[in-house]
């Protein structure tokens, strides 16, 4: 059983709590999810505080198949027989932070960034996926922009979303077409910019997976710029 008071299963958010369960059918080697969940209905601290916590460890199991760290055995006919996934083993290796930084690209990437950076992502390679988002971006801006590759970088950005510019909104306030001109420059030149010409360590799993998620929001944005250029 996992090494957590009934209190603080109760308290901790489903995904830590769901690592706390992996890492101990790891360690217990306990490959059967209702023998699993059924220990804690037995256990005399757990059954002191009724059934909450007992289903609280269900939540965990339940959330780690959805989520495919946990999944049925191959040629068991027992349907609650279990094994730990490759992602399972890297979660348990990883920690939290990076489970969370993962399941935050999961299902909330634009399709563009999603097809450039999530494998680099999941590999740890997390320099190299958001020097690609934002390269995605670059190039997305200049075709919209039909700006020849001559012109690139924050200049790029800057031509492209100034007053009057290919990309700005003639009818937005002009505090809002600066403000967007500030945000691809701004972020183009922190994000795409120390990649290029330097080298940059991302170590913060969680600081990595935003960045990426910065260039969904910008590739979101020019979605709409699209829309409203082609109607």
């Amino acid at each position: 059983m996992i090494d957590l008071s009934p209190q603080d299963v109760l308290e901790l958010p489903v995904d830590e709590l769901a690592l706390h369960v992996l890492e101990d059918m790891v360690r217990t080697n306990t490959w059967n999810s209702y023998n699993y969940c059924l220990s804690y209905t037995t256990d005399e601290k757990y059954r002191a505080m009724g059934t909450h916590p007992a289903r609280a460890v269900a939540e965990a199991v339940q959330w780690l198949l959805s989520h495919g760290m946990l999944a049925s055995k191959p040629g068991d006919s027992n349907p609650q027989s279990v094994f730990v996934t490759r992602r399972g083993h890297q979660a348990v290796e990883q920690g939290i932070e990076t489970v969370r930084s993962v399941n935050r690209l999961q299902d909330n990437l634009h399709p563009l960034i999603e097809a450039k950076a999530r494998r680099q992502f999941l590999i740890g390679e997390y320099e190299n996926a958001i020097f690609v988002s934002m390269k995605a971006v670059e190039v997305r801006v200049r075709q919209l922009a039909g700006f020849g590759d001559d012109v690139f970088g924050t200049d790029l950005m800057t031509k492209a979303f100034r007053q009057g510019g290919p990309l700005a909104d003639p009818a937005a306030p002009a505090g809002e077409v600066v403000g967007t001109m500030m945000l691809f420059q701004g972020t183009y030149a922190v994000l795409r910019n120390p990649s290029g010409h330097r080298e940059v360590s991302f170590d913060d799993v969680t600081e990595a997976s935003e960045a990426v998620m910065t260039a969904s929001l910008l590739m979101r944005m020019l979605d709409k710029i699209e829309r409203r250029l082609t109607t």
